[in-house]
């Protein structure tokens, strides 16, 4: 378990101490009997073999094997070689003006990297020195930092904590990509609100099989009647390619939802499993729903660089493996 999703899961467990009862907005019922196809993304078998990539721009363990360890969550391609690199402040700058969303991700500061000296070449190169212009970004995103929440913060403040966690978690892998295809100086390492470091377990330019924005619309209102629940918010944030940030709004009694949440989410991100690896069919995905109380449940996961995911509930009644804890802790209804 990742230690994002023990921290959110005992914030919320702690702070939650309002029963699981009811009091909504009035939202169209559910309509079980729709039929949603499953539409999963080819499965691994399909995928083409692990291509080559520079070991200059693409950098990363080059002591390591050809196929990473790792070999992602979709099918990777190289880009062709390019005569004139982008310069690296204008990745940043791209990167930025496509990402979709401003409030959390406040900058991008490109350093030189980490000196490969001691241990570091050991433990964060592989044995390896990396080349000399070697890049390492620092990724600002405040409210991302756990650190920087309230002690017991509300349902508001957890929801967009949340947001901003799962935003910067999107930058490292997609940014070091973004290099890896502009034919320069390689982004091996990046830091702040989010951490990571190339190395030979990081798939390269994974491509995942998005469907198109009306396609995933139309897919969002028919998992809506099926679930009864209607679009709260909707960005289809693009990291590289999309990673919906969908926030949704129910009638319905929260543990009842939250029983449908898995199905609902499955529907919206489709997986395919074969021989122990699963493709999935978006490279980050955020799922939230709230009432009329405010928001009560949110799930993400980030599959670009290394896989990362987080779950949260505004009560412990929400979250079956736990239950409610402490002294003020209501029963579940």
């Amino acid at each position: 378990m990742k230690r994002a999703l023990v921290l959110a899961t005992a914030a919320a467990v702690v702070a939650g101490s309002a029963g699981c009862g009811s009091g909504h907005p009035r939202v169209a019922a559910p309509t079980p009997q729709i039929a949603i196809a499953a539409d999963p993304p080819p499965l691994p078998t399909t995928w083409p073999a692990y291509p080559h990539f520079s070991q200059h721009s693409c950098w990363g363990r080059p002591n390591g094997s050809v196929t990473p360890k790792s070999v992602g969550s979709a099918p990777s391609y190289a880009a062709p070689p390019r005569a004139h690199p982008t310069p690296p402040a204008e990745i940043v700058r791209r990167f930025l003006a496509r990402f979709g969303d401003r409030r959390y991700v406040r900058s991008i500061t490109l350093g030189a990297a980490p000196a490969a000296i001691g241990t570091a070449i050991r433990d964060f190169y592989g044995g390896s020195h990396p080349p000399a212009d070697a890049l390492h970004a620092y990724i600002d995103a405040p409210l991302a930092n756990y650190k920087n929440q309230a002690p017991h913060p509300r349902p508001a403040q957890s929801l967009a904590y949340g947001i901003a966690e799962f935003e910067a978690g999107l930058v490292g892998g997609a940014l070091h990509d973004d290099f890896c295809s502009a034919g320069g100086a390689p982004l091996i390492s990046w830091s702040g609100e989010a951490q990571g470091i190339a190395d030979e377990a990081m798939a390269l330019e994974q491509r995942f099989p998005n469907p198109t924005p009306a396609a995933f619309r139309h897919r969002v209102a028919l998992v809506g009647r099926r679930y009864g629940f209607r679009v709260a918010s909707l960005r289809l944030l693009r990291p590289e390619q999309f990673a919906p940030l969908l926030i949704v709004r129910t009638s319905r009694p929260r543990k009842a939802f939250v029983k449908d949440a898995g199905e609902i989410v499955t529907l919206l991100d489709p997986v395919s499993t074969a021989e122990h690896r699963v493709a999935l069919t978006f490279e980050g995905f955020f799922f939230a729903v709230e009432d009329g109380r405010g928001p009560f449940f949110f799930v993400q996961n980030r599959s670009r660089s290394d896989a990362e995911g987080s779950m949260w509930a505004a009560n412990g009644c929400l979250l079956p493996p736990f239950g409610p804890v402490g002294p003020n802790a209501k029963p579940c209804t």
